[in-house]
Order: structure tokens, then C-alpha cells, then sequence
């Protein structure tokens, strides 16, 4: 096949690059360009946007390249956690964490994730105004706490929170190739991000400690737990356990956080895609809220949050580095290259996508029957890396969204300027404030009210 090809260099195409990733990225994918090929000094950048490509990178080559330079930069936080390791180390704890997701453990969470959302739903009040974004950390936070680490992290919330922020601020910082030239700067951004590690250690080190006077738990924690005391698994180490703890922590509820966040955005920009939502909310859970079993009925939900990922995808892009060189179409890569594949690029794409740039969840409906290449979608990344917890995210975006919206439905804030922030996770760079608006019974024209059930349920992981 032929692949469209575009050459860049220069000063000025680095600080556009620089100063704005998003719209230098999205560019090629809304041109339809399947190959970028940038030069900067003896640096090659190689952005790769045509889905055959990007299977090609992610599965059928995947022994050729390893993480990039970009995710390296974040272990002064996340240490070598999944997120971060190679090779071996991270082969056993993929093997490890796996079991974990499994699909008869979707249920049990699905109960508690509608739980911890209806009493979010409980809290809130009529006229008032929210923070989305942060309402939606919490929530999933308390999520994963309950989930994976059978623990009440309602109240660190806030605090772990504002340590992630700060912490995935210093990742681009520390990418910088100003902040690798220069060691003490370098340095100095390494050590901030180390004391926003350690906040959160004081939250993880609890729920460790906590788990030890409880060998009784059968949770992901004790699993791994247990096998860092197993002869056979020695690489478990109690810093392998906080890294692993902490990456999960982070990807286990700033992705999905983010993509609710980006979902009640849409949402409150498309009020009759919302009157479409809450339509099918009331015919198929009618008073009640919703539990796992209603998943396959949640259709319109379902191709809300789907859409939601091609718009806003939190992993952004994925980066690589080529261990060999390596042929790109006709374009060759010498080893050592950066090759930068990103969702939001290919999802933007008009060869894939009709009218890309408008939130259409309708075009969901019919995507049996659309002829387009698998990874013209891939919000979730691909192959030996795929986002583990991928069954889980879809799962908690779609139980959050219809259990909040039982009840509420959710207006922006005249006056205020909402933009993206892309680090590490695709984030809202301020704030987005809306307000609440209670919804009414469509049988007897009362509030609709949810009666919040966090009961605790012991969590059985086969090891």
C-alpha cells in the first residue's frame, strides 16, 4: 500500500510542536497523512497515523520498540509499575495484575461502582454548582479504592488528587529536551515530582499496612502482596509494590475521570443528544438504577461514551522508540527513532470518519456495518500493551454516566473558556464548571431520588 507522506524540519515546526501539540498532531489526521517525518538537530520524530500502521507497531513488531522517551520521564513518580516497565518485569506483572479484570470480577464492581455514584448523585443539590472535573476524580478514586484495594479513600481524595495534578504538570517539564540537556534543572524538576510521590505514598503505605493486619482480604493488593513473600516471584519487592499500587491508582480513575469529564462536556454543548440519553435511562431502568445486566440495553449510553473516547481519548498519544530500524511503508526509521502514534489524530481522520469533528454517537449504531479499519479506533492503545483495565473503564464510564443521570442532568457555566490540557492523560485545563439541574419522575412528577448501597463486598481473586 501507499502511504501519504509529509517531510517537516525547522525551528519553527519544533515550537509549534511544542507550544501545541494537539493541534500540530491533529493537523495530519484531519489531512489525512499517514506518515510525518520530523528532523529537529539529530533527532527523528516519526508520527504514524494510518490504523495499518499503528497494528503494525503495537502488534505484528511489537519486539521492535520499546516506551518512549515521554512515559521514562514519569518514573520519578510511577517508578516501574506497568505503565513504565519493559521486557520481562513487565510481562509477570500483566500476568499478575490480569486476574484482577477478569469478567466474573466485572460484576462485583459494577455494583460497587453504582454505589459510590449514587451517593455522589445523593450529595449533590439542585441549582448549585460543580467542578465536573473534579467531582469525577473523586468518584472514580473512591472507585478504584473499593474495587482493587478494598478501601475507603473518600476522604484522601482531594489530596491524592492534587498530588497527581501537580505530578503529571512536571511530566512534559521533565520531557523537555531543555530539561535533559540541563542537569540541575533537570534535577530539581526529578525531586518535585519525588515529593508529590511521596504524598501519595503516605495514602498507599496505609492501605499496605492496613491490608497486613487483614491477611483475610482477597483483593488485586493482597494478590500481589502475597506474591512478593513467593520464592518463585522474588521480583515483588515492596517498591515494585508501591509503583504497581501508585500506577494503578493513577490509570485505574485519571483516565476514566477524564473521559466522564469530556462526556458531561459534549453533553451539556448537545442538549437533544441529552434528551436522547436520558430517554432511554427512563425506558429501560424506569425508577430503578442500573446494574451490570442492563449493560446491553444502555445502547444510546453506551455509543455516548464511545464517542466520547474518539473525541477526547485521555491516552492521547503513545509513544515509541525503535530497538532496530525499521520501514514505515517506504519510509525508513533508524533505530533510536521516536515514533508518536495518537488516537486523537487517527480519530480525526476523514477517510474513517464522517463529519469527524462533530459528537455523533449515533454513528455507533451502525458501526457493524461500516467498513473501517480496526485501529482507526483505539482509545485504549493495542497488543501486549493494551490498557488492562479496558473492560472495566468501559463498564464504570457507562454505570456512571447512567446512574448520574437518573437523576441529573448537568448545564455549563455561561462565561468561562474550556481548553484541553495534553500530558501524560488528555485533561481539562481548567476547571469546568456546571450547574446541577434535578430531574423529575416521568410517573408521578417528583425529584427523582437514588438511594445510595456501599455495602462493601469481599472481592475473590483467583491467584
Amino acid at each position: 500500500m501507499n502511504y501519504t507522506v509529509e517531510n517537516r524540519s525547522g525551528l519553527g515546526e519544533l515550537l509549534h510542536f511544542r507550544h501545541n501539540p494537539l493541534d500540530f498532531i491533529a493537523d495530519a489526521g484531519r489531512r489525512s497523512i499517514d506518515v510525518v517525518c520530523m528532523r529537529f538537530g539529530r533527532s527523528h520524530i516519526f508520527q504514524v497515523n494510518h490504523p495499518d500502521l499503528v497494528r503494525d507497531i503495537l502488534i505484528t513488531h511489537d519486539w521492535n520498540f520499546v516506551k518512549g522517551q515521554g512515559l521514562h520521564a514519569s518514573k520519578p513518580v510511577l517508578g516501574n509499575g506497568l505503565l513504565t516497565s519493559e521486557g520481562e518485569l513487565h510481562r509477570r506483572q500483566r500476568r499478575l495484575v490480569q486476574p484482577a479484570f477478569h469478567s466474573e470480577r466485572l460484576s462485583s464492581y459494577g455494583r460497587t461502582m453504582v454505589g459510590c455514584a449514587s451517593a455522589t448523585a445523593a450529595e449533590w443539590r439542585d441549582g448549585t454548582q460543580i467542578a465536573v472535573d473534579r467531582e469525577m476524580m473523586c468518584l472514580t478514586l473512591e472507585i478504584v479504592g473499593r474495587t482493587l484495594f478494598s478501601a475507603d479513600l473518600k476522604h484522601d481524595a482531594a489530596g491524592v488528587g492534587e498530588s497527581l495534578t501537580r505530578a503529571l504538570g512536571l511530566f512534559l517539564k521533565l520531557n523537555h529536551p531543555i530539561t535533559r540537556a540541563i542537569t540541575p534543572l533537570r534535577n530539581r524538576m526529578e525531586a518535585k515530582a519525588r515529593r508529590c510521590r511521596r504524598e501519595i505514598e503516605t495514602v498507599l503505605r496505609r492501605i499496605i499496612e492496613e491490608h497486613r493486619a487483614q491477611p483475610g482480604l482477597h483483593d488485586m493488593l493482597s494478590m500481589m502482596m502475597h506474591s512478593s513473600d513467593d520464592a518463585h516471584a522474588g521480583y515483588m519487592s515492596d517498591d515494585l509494590l508501591l509503583d504497581e499500587s501508585l500506577t494503578l491508582f493513577l490509570a485505574g480513575h485519571e483516565t476514566t475521570a477524564n473521559a466522564l469529564t469530556w462526556t458531561w462536556h459534549l453533553l451539556g454543548q448537545y442538549p437533544h443528544i441529552g434528551r436522547r440519553f436520558h430517554d432511554e435511562l427512563d425506558r429501560v431502568l424506569a425508577e430503578r438504577l442500573p446494574e451490570p445486566a442492563d449493560l446491553p440495553h444502555l445502547t444510546y449510553t453506551n455509543c455516548i461514551f464511545r464517542e466520547s473516547l474518539r473525541l477526547y481519548p485521555p491516552a492521547w498519544v503513545i509513544g515509541r522508540e525503535a530497538v532496530t530500524s525499521y520501514r514505515l511503508g517506504d519510509v525508513e526509521v533508524p533505530a533510536g527513532s521516536m515514533l508518536v502514534l495518537s488516537p486523537y489524530a487517527t480519530h480525526r481522520d476523514p477517510r474513517f470518519w464522517e463529519r469527524p469533528e462533530e459528537f455523533m454517537p449515533d454513528r455507533w449504531l451502525n458501526e457493524p456495518d461500516i467498513p473501517r479499519p480496526k485501529f482507526s479506533f483505539y482509545p485504549f492503545g493495542a497488543g501486549s500493551r493494551v490498557c488492562v483495565g479496558e473492560h472495566f473503564a468501559m463498564m464504570e464510564g457507562v454505570l456512571l454516566l447512567a446512574t448520574l443521570a437518573k437523576q441529573w442532568k448537568l448545564h455549563h457555566v455561561p462565561g468561562q473558556r474550556i481548553d484541553m490540557w495534553p500530558q501524560i492523560t488528555l485533561r481539562p485545563r481548567h476547571s469546568i464548571r456546571m450547574r446541577l439541574e434535578q430531574r423529575i419522575s416521568v410517573r408521578n412528577g417528583s425529584p427523582i431520588h437514588s438511594e445510595p448501597n456501599l455495602q462493601q463486598e469481599t472481592l475473590t481473586i483467583a491467584n
